[in-house]
């Protein structure tokens, strides 16, 4: 992605600004350190040198653009269920945290899964944001790999269909 050696002023820059998009995936999803190890090098540099080719945005959907990625590399064959859920999971989170919206609460379904994962902002004072692993039946699975649905309030009265991912 970057032809900088190490020692160049440019490098620099370039490792300052990536820095904490290293961290906000591998501090948030250690697993995925584990399958890259010493420094998750073979998955980051190639995933964020795709998701630029895709022109791909780094919000809360990036979790999840990851795991598209990981499906297409050589690490295909070491993805779980407990990795797939810690990246729904980040994902979640993430939106629960960034959104300035109206909406409560994002679900997140994976074909790969019956399981969904809900973020929830803040309720009240007293409480932080929530991630929740949900078992409901009844609802299909998005025909993407990925899809959401976001809940005006913190009750999942119905299901509105699923929307892809926003890029």
């Amino acid at each position: 992605m970057f032809d900088y050696p190490p020692e160049s002023r440019a490098f620099v820059r370039i490792d300052a600004s990536t820095r904490v998009y290293w961290h906000h995936l591998f501090d948030i999803c250690p697993r995925l350190l584990e399958m890259s190890p010493p420094d998750g090098a073979a998955i980051f540099w190639p995933f964020m040198a795709w998701a630029d080719e895709c022109g791909l945005t780094l919000g809360w959907t990036w979790y999840l653009w990851v795991y598209h990625w990981l499906l297409q590399s050589e690490f295909k064959n070491r993805l779980n269920e407990e990795i797939l859920l810690e990246i729904m999971g980040a994902a979640a989170a993430g939106w629960a945290i960034y959104d300035k919206g109206r909406n409560c609460g994002v679900v997140i379904g994976c074909r790969d899964t019956p399981n969904l994962v809900a973020g929830w902002k803040v309720r009240t004072v007293n409480t932080g944001r929530q991630v929740e692993l949900l078992e409901i039946e009844d609802i299909p699975a998005p025909t993407e790999l990925f899809g959401c649905f976001f809940a005006p309030d913190f009750e999942l009265k119905t299901f509105p269909g699923w929307e892809g991912l926003s890029r």
